[in-house]
C-alpha cells in the first residue's frame, strides 16, 4: 500500500527539486505487472488447432479466471468428443488460469508452494498426453526461469511451431539468447497475432517516454518487458534502450551478455546482487521498472528518482521533478493497462506533493482533480486517502 509522505524528511532537503527524493514510495505498487537441446523431434502429428479460452497476462490475463469451471469444460470435452488433442487441450488451458490465478494472489512474485502446484499440474498432464505440445509448454511455465524450461519450450516448438501459445515464451527466449533475429521474429508475431492488450502498449510507450538516450531498464517480466521488446523490435521504436528482463538474471550467460552489453565494468555478479552492481558500473543511465516491487532492492530505494513511468537509479542529487513535469502531461495514464496502470498513480502522487510543497495551489488542485479521477477508475481512491496522498 502507499505509504504516507513524511513531510520533515522533505525539509531536510535545501534544494526544493529534490523533495520526492526518498518518497518514491515502491511499496505502494507492487504489482506484477506483475521472467537447447539438440533433441529428435518425436514424428509429427496432425496437430488439432484449438481457440484458448484462456489469456496470458501480456493479453490482459491479470483478473482471477475460474479455474474450476476449466477444469468441468475439460471434462466435458474429453466425454463427448473422446479426443485426447482436445483433451489435452482443455488440461493446458485449466493450467494456464491456474497460473494466472497464482500470479494474481502472489502479485506476480511465484513462491515455492505456488511452482510446487504448477509442477504437480503439469506432471499430470503429462501423464494424460505424454510428449505432447501440451506437456511440454506446461512443463515450460512450471520450471521457468530454469534451463530446463527451455529444453521443453524447444520441444514445443519443435511440435507446432504455429502455436500462439509460444509467442511470449519464445520472445523471451530470444532476450535470453540475445538473438536481434529471433526477437525481430517473435516480435512481430507478437505484434500481428499475439493478441498484446493495447493498454501495455501504451504504457511501453510512456516508459521510454520517461528514459533518457542510452538507457538501460530493468523490467519485471512479460507485462513490461514483452510490450518493449515489440515496439523496439516490429516496430524499430527506441532502440538505443537496452531492456533486462529481471527474471532471466538467473541464467549466468544471460547476465554476462547484459553485462556486456550495458558496458559495466568489472566481474559479472550474481543474479542476486546483479541489479545493484550494474547501477553503480556503467556510464550508461540506469532505470527500474516499477513493476519490479519487492524485487528492487532495499539499498537501492533512496536513491531511486520518479520521472514518470520509470525509477532513474543515481547516487548524486538529480533533478527528477524538472523532467517529472515536462512527461507528465505527455503519459497516456491508461487505465487498460490492468496493474501497471496503478504506476500513473505512483508518479502523479510524487509530482502533486512537490506541488504542494511549493504552495503552488493551483497546480495541485488540477493535479489532485486529475489524479481523483485516474484513482476512481481504479478502485484506489481509498487507499489514496489512507495514506495520506488525498487529503480527505
Amino acid at each position: 500500500m502507499i505509504e504516507p509522505f513524511h513531510h520533515r524528511r522533505v525539509q531536510r532537503h535545501k534544494n526544493p527539486h529534490m523533495s520526492a527524493r526518498s518518497v518514491i514510495c515502491i511499496a505502494v505498487f507492487q504489482v506484477c505487472a506483475a521472467l537447447q537441446v539438440n533433441a529428435q523431434a518425436a514424428p509429427q502429428q496432425e496437430q488439432v488447432r484449438t481457440r484458448s479460452n484462456v489469456k496470458e497476462a501480456y493479453q490482459g490475463g491479470w483478473a482471477p479466471t475460474s479455474h474450476a469451471l476449466l477444469n468441468e469444460r475439460e471434462g466435458s470435452v474429453a466425454k463427448d468428443l473422446d479426443d485426447r488433442a482436445l483433451e489435452a487441450a482443455a488440461q493446458l488451458d485449466g493450467f494456464r488460469a491456474l497460473r494466472n490465478d497464482l500470479l494474481v494472489t502472489t502479485k506476480g512474485h511465484l513462491g515455492p508452494e505456488q511452482k510446487d502446484r504448477l509442477r504437480a499440474e503439469a506432471a499430470q498432464l503429462e501423464r494424460s498426453a505424454p510428449n505432447s505440445f501440451e506437456a511440454h509448454l506446461a512443463r515450460y511455465y512450471s520450471e521457468f526461469p530454469a534451463a530446463v524450461a527451455f529444453m521443453q519450450l524447444d520441444l514445443a516448438t519443435a511440435r507446432d511451431r504455429e502455436r500462439p501459445e509460444l509467442i511470449g515464451p519464445q520472445l523471451g527466449n530470444s532476450a535470453r539468447l540475445d538473438s536481434e533475429t529471433e526477437l525481430a521474429h517473435w516480435s512481430r508475431a507478437m505484434r500481428t497475432r499475439g493478441n498484446m492488450a493495447p493498454g501495455l502498449k501504451q504504457v511501453a510507450d510512456d516508459m521510454l517516454l520517461s528514459m533518457e538516450q542510452d538507457a538501460i531498464l530493468i523490467a519485471a517480466g512479460e507485462m513490461d518487458a514483452y510490450p518493449l521488446w515489440t515496439r523496439q523490435y516490429a516496430d524499430g521504436f527506441r532502440r538505443d534502450v537496452l531492456v533486462i528482463d529481471q527474471r532471466l538474471l538467473v541464467d549466468a550467460a544471460y547476465r554476462q551478455r547484459m553485462w556486456a552489453r550495458s558496458r559495466s565494468r568489472g566481474p559479472v555478479p550474481e543474479a542476486a546482487h546483479f541489479i545493484e552492481m550494474i547501477a553503480t558500473s556503467t556510464s550508461r543511465p540506469v532505470y527500474l521498472s516499477p513493476a519490479l516491487g519487492p524485487e528492487i532492492p532495499t539499498a537501492m530505494l533512496p536513491s531511486l528518482y520518479v520521472t514518470g513511468m520509470a525509477l532513474r537509479h543515481s547516487n548524486t542529487p538529480f533533478d527528477n521533478l524538472t523532467r517529472l513535469q515536462e512527461n507528465w502531461v505527455r503519459l497516456s495514464k491508461t487505465t487498460q493497462a490492468g496493474p501497471l496502470s496503478q504506476n500513473y498513480l505512483l508518479a502523479g502522487a510524487v509530482l502533486l506533493k512537490h506541488y504542494r510543497d511549493m504552495g503552488d495551489e493551483p497546480r495541485a488542485a488540477s493535479l489532485e482533480h486529475e489524479l481523483r479521477g485516474l484513482a476512481k477508475t481504479l478502485g484506489a481512491t481509498d487507499r489514496l486517502i489512507r495514506t495520506g496522498v488525498f487529503q480527505h
